[in-house]
């Protein structure tokens, strides 16, 4: 008898304890990759935002920053966010495969001044709806425009409007055109094959932004810098939209308010810095260094000979889309120098 009034003490304790102390929802671990060096500003800057999350969600998820290359790379984020390896990645359009044929637009020459407002009127335009065939599968927590890259050369060339006989690394195919339209070779290089090929004269130059000076040490290894204007790689800080649904809704409302346009804009603000601070360092070399500022004649010979890539650009974008995301893409940006 007392060993049955025992047991049924313990259920009924048992059944107390569950109903007044529930036990906590499990939380949910998000690894993010950031294809970023560690302990490099941009690490920082990424932990920041994956804290200010996690503080949001009060333990609903946890964001844990993964730095380098150990769960993917520029090639193969898509997929691991997609097969849920890594829940948020950072992948650069024009590495996808043509899966972002239109969101690829801020890599077209001579559109955009500075990294901020590129990414401010990317955001815009995939709020527009006009993006939306390619995002079907994937959710946009921010979108990134890197400043646009100037002509980086290991020594003077011949002539600024004549780049004949001179081969230049670049890492997208506006970059390539652009470098082909003004007489030189192009040459596909991924950014961390860049150093060793300039340091062997297996190349004589590079398109880059100034932001990508540090990370990579190209101050060590060019010397004459051209203040051309290509157009800026874009990206985007993504998880799939499979994962994105089950998260719980407060978690979905932490991701979208520590995103969206306000982050798009802080975060093309600090790339923005970061290419100011670099350039700076070099100018401040004038014995090894020269940076080539064009007078506006050089601007409009290269202008024109930009012209075909943004037409060509227009024409071939899946079901004739290409003049009217063009069109207000312009719009935007011209909406985000003028502080609208």
């Amino acid at each position: 008898m007392r060993s049955a009034l025992l047991a049924v003490f313990s259920l009924i304790c048992g059944g107390m304890t569950s109903a007044q102390f529930p036990a906590k929802a499990e939380e949910q671990r998000l690894l993010f990759t950031s294809l970023s060096p560690p302990n490099s500003p941009n690490s920082a800057f990424f932990n920041e935002w994956a804290k200010r999350v996690n503080e949001r969600t009060k333990g609903a998820i946890k964001v844990e920053v993964r730095d380098g290359f150990a769960l993917a790379n520029y090639e193969n984020v898509y997929s691991r966010v997609l097969d849920d390896v890594v829940q948020i990645g950072w992948a650069t359009f024009p590495t996808l495969a043509g899966k972002f044929p239109l969101a690829e637009i801020p890599g077209l020459p001579f559109i955009a001044d500075n990294s901020e407002h590129a990414a401010v009127a990317l955001w815009r335009l995939y709020k527009t709806g006009l993006l939306d065939s390619e995002f079907r599968d994937v959710v946009p927590i921010w979108v990134a425009v890197y400043p646009p890259p100037r002509l980086h050369l290991t020594r003077p060339p011949h002539s600024l409007s004549d780049l004949a006989g001179l081969k230049i690394g670049t890492s997208a195919r506006y970059e390539a055109a652009l470098v082909e339209n003004l007489g030189g070779t192009p040459i596909s290089v991924r950014p961390t094959q860049l150093y060793e090929m300039l340091q062997r004269h297996t190349i004589d130059g590079t398109a880059m932004s100034w932001a990508a000076f540090e990370p990579f040490n190209l101050k060590e290894v060019t010397s004459y810098h051209v203040e051309i204007r290509f157009g800026g790689g874009s990206g985007m800080f993504f998880m799939s939209r499979k994962k994105f649904d089950t998260l719980p809704a407060d978690a979905r409302k932490a991701l979208e308010e520590e995103g969206g346009e306000p982050m798009s804009r802080e975060f093309g603000i600090y790339l923005d810095k970061q290419a100011a601070r670099q350039r700076s360092i070099v100018a401040g070399m004038p014995d090894k260094h020269t940076i080539e500022e064009p007078s506006d004649a050089q601007i409009r010979s290269w202008r024109e000979k930009a012209q075909p890539i943004i037409e060509a650009w227009i024409k071939t974008r899946p079901g004739g889309s290409g003049q009217k995301v063009f069109d207000s893409y312009r719009e935007l940006i011209a909406n985000a120098q003028a502080g609208k």
